[in-house]
C-alpha cells in the first residue's frame, strides 16, 4: 500500500458497495485449490490486467476462475475467504455481486453456498448482504429465475439485483418485462453505466429501473447525466478498475471527482480486488493522490454506508 494516509484509512470502517465475487476471491484461496497449469495461467492474466489490456479482454480471466471454484463446496470457502479479507481492511459492510451459476446442483444451491460462506461472519462489526448479477444479454429463463430468487431470499441476505457484463453486447429488450415485474414487486437494481462510450441505452435504463446506485459513469451521456443529478443517484467510483480498464489514463480524469464538486453523492469501491490488485483503503490512497483532500475522503467513506441497498 501506498504510504500517503495508507495507515489512517486502512482504520477507518468502510463500506465497500462495488465488489464482483469472481473477481474478489483472495489469490492465496485460489492457488490453495487450482492446479499448477491454472495457476500459471492466472498469474499470466493478472499480469496482463496490469498492463491496462483493452477492458474487454479482462473479462476472460472470470472464465479461468471458474474453472478453479468449481463446486458448492470450494464457493462457500471463496466466500469466507473474501470475508476475511475484507474484514481486515476494515470493511464493515459489503454488497458482493455474483451471478448465478449451476455448479452441479443448480443456481438455487450456488446462492444457498455464497449466503452460508457469509452467515459464519455476520456480526456488529461485519455485515455481507448479496446483489445478484444479470446482463443485457442474459436469456429470459436466467432472467426470471434470477428474479424468482431474489425475490424468495430477499429477506435472507439478497438485497438487490445488479445489471452488469460487457454493455454493448445483448439486448436488454427481451429481458425488460422481467426487470419491471422485480421492480414492481420491490426489487432495487443497480446498473453498470458509462463503461465504454458506445452505450445506447443509458437513459432507458435509468427512466425503467431507477436504479439507486451507478456503477462507475465514466462515460455519461448528456441525458443520462442530468436524470443522475436531479435524482442524487449515489456514483460507485471505482478507480484502479477505471485506470487499468482503459477507462481513464489517470486517477484524477475520473469524472465522479467532477460529480462530487458539484455536491452529488459518490462512493469509493474496488470493483475487483483481485483481478486489480487493490483493496478499499488503497482506493482511498489513489483518491488523495488524484486531489481530494483526507478530510473530504473520509467524508466519503462515513457517508458510503448511507448509499446501501438496505439504507435507500
Amino acid at each position: 500500500m501506498d504510504s500517503r494516509s495508507g495507515s489512517e484509512f486502512q482504520q477507518l470502517p468502510k463500506a465497500e458497495l462495488h465488489l464482483h465475487l469472481g473477481g474478489s476471491f483472495p489469490k492465496e484461496f485460489l492457488f490453495s485449490i487450482a492446479t499448477k497449469l491454472q495457476q500459471e495461467q492466472i498469474k499470466e492474466s493478472l499480469e496482463l490486467i496490469s498492463q491496462r489490456i483493452d477492458y474487454n479482454r479482462a473479462f476472460h480471466i472470470f472464465g479461468l476462475i471458474a474453472e478453479v471454484v468449481n463446486s458448492e463446496e470450494k464457493l462457500e470457502n471463496g466466500v469466507h475467504h473474501l470475508c476475511l479479507s475484507l474484514k481486515k481492511d476494515h470493511v464493515h459492510y459489503v454488497e458482493i455481486r455474483t451471478g448465478l451459476k449451476n455448479l452441479g446442483k443448480g443456481p438455487e444451491e450456488y446462492l444457498k453456498a455464497v449466503l452460508r460462506g457469509i452467515e459464519a461472519h455476520a456480526s456488529e462489526q461485519f455485515k455481507a448482504n448479496i446483489v445478484l448479477s444479470l446482463q443485457r444479454s442474459s436469456s429470459l429463463e436466467m432472467t426470471k429465475e434470477t428474479i424468482d430468487l431474489a425475490l424468495k431470499y430477499r429477506d435472507q441476505g439478497v438485497v438487490g439485483l445488479d445489471i452488469s457484463g460487457n454493455s454493448t453486447v445483448g439486448n436488454i429488450e427481451k429481458i425488460m418485462p422481467e426487470l419491471i415485474r422485480a421492480k414492481e414487486e420491490g426489487i432495487p437494481f443497480i446498473v453498470h453505466m458509462g463503461e465504454t462510450p458506445s452505450e445506447i441505452d443509458q437513459l432507458h435504463l435509468l427512466t425503467q429501473l431507477e436504479p439507486k446506485r451507478i456503477g462507475h459513469g465514466v462515460y455519461l451521456n448528456n441525458e443520462a447525466k442530468e436524470w443522475i443529478l436531479r435524482h442524487k443517484t449515489p456514483l460507485e467510483i471505482c478507480l484502479t478498475s477505471s485506470v487499468l480498464g482503459k477507462m481513464i489514463d489517470e486517477y484524477k480524469q475520473h469524472p465522479g471527482f467532477d460529480f462530487f464538486r458539484l455536491g452529488h453523492p459518490i462512493a469509493f469501491c474496488t470493483d475487483d480486488p483481485l483481478l486489480f490488485s487493490t483493496t478499499m483503503s488503497q482506493e482511498l490512497v489513489y483518491a488523495q493522490i488524484a486531489g481530494m483532500s483526507k478530510e473530504d475522503i473520509q467524508q466519503i467513506v462515513k457517508k458510503s454506508f448511507d448509499y446501501s441497498l438496505e439504507a435507500l
